[in-house]
């Protein structure tokens, strides 16, 4: 009797490989910290599949605050309680419309119309090995990449930077009496719209090459990153690396800064033009838009 229940198990022990027989008989230990890691990934990808828009405008906004917090306090050297806090509202105000909406439409509607939908889905979802045979993908990888860099930085990343930064500069002179565009204006409800965009494209124009150099010579190669994921992780993507980029131009522009005020300090030793604090708060604003590039 022990001999017919045992007689079926030897024969499939005898047609299974061993290799599947050990398989089935044991359970493979996944570290705990691997699963955690899975586990995460798994959930940040529910939410962004889920509600792509809402997340990375809320990543966006909050991108945007935390990069002019940073510049105020590590590079302007105020205390946090002591930052500008309206500007810190605008920052993230643009960082909410424009990076997080305008840059939303282009880089995951307009884009993937241009460059035919279809072929963007499949490359960005294929593995690694699989984007590198395809051919098509590739070539629509390229096209994203090189329009972002030669139409929209240029015309229009860079214009709407510049006339915020401008409206901003505006906003601090407007009745102070300073010398300047805005400084002999009572109040900013007697700001021409038109002055300000007028002032701001000018200011644009002769830095334009340096500006879409500069930008591209670390956001062409990322570009090829964030457009190789699926693109509901483009716009975190995106906002990872701006990230990283204003992190390392406030590390570099914290010495400029510095050596702008001890220059400032020599020219008023030597009785030179003397610059007043409406003078540093631009060159600071300067300071903090050119850190919050992309």
């Amino acid at each position: 009797m022990l001999a017919l229940h045992l007689t079926p198990l030897a024969a499939r022990a005898a047609s299974t490989p061993v290799r599947s027989w050990i398989r089935e008989s044991t359970t493979e230990v996944v570290p705990h910290r691997v699963l955690l890691q899975s586990d995460l990934l798994s959930q940040l990808n529910t939410v962004f599949a889920a509600n792509p828009f809402a997340a990375q405008n809320a990543l966006s906004s909050m991108k945007c605050l935390v990069c002019d917090v940073m510049v105020q306090t590590q590079v302007e050297g105020r205390r946090l309680e002591d930052i500008d806090k309206r500007r810190a509202a605008v920052f993230m105000t643009f960082g909410s419309l424009y990076t997080g909406g305008v840059q939303y439409l282009v880089y995951t509607k307009v884009f993937p119309r241009l460059f035919t939908e279809r072929v963007i889905a499949k490359f960005t979802n294929q593995p690694i090995k699989a984007k590198l045979r395809n051919k098509e993908g590739i070539k629509a990888l390229l096209k994203q990449n090189m329009t972002d860099m030669i139409f929209n930085q240029p015309l229009l990343y860079f214009p709407a930077f510049y006339i915020v930064k401008e409206a901003l500069t505006a906003a601090d002179e407007v009745g102070t009496g300073a010398p300047g565009h805005y400084g002999s204006l009572p109040s900013l409800s007697s700001l021409p719209v038109s002055r300000v965009v007028s002032n701001a494209l000018d200011k644009y124009r002769p830095n334009m090459v340096s500006d879409v150099a500069t930008m591209s010579m670390f956001w062409f190669p990322a570009n090829f990153i964030c457009y190789s994921i699926p693109i509901h992780f483009r716009l975190p993507a995106i906002h990872a690396f701006s990230l990283a980029w204003t992190s390392g131009l406030s590390a570099v522009k914290a010495g400029d800064f510095n050596t702008t005020t001890q220059n400032i300090n020599m020219q008023k030793t030597e009785g030179n033009h003397q610059r007043t604090p409406l003078d540093k708060g631009a060159d600071r604003l300067n300071l903090a838009w050119t850190s919050m590039s992309n």
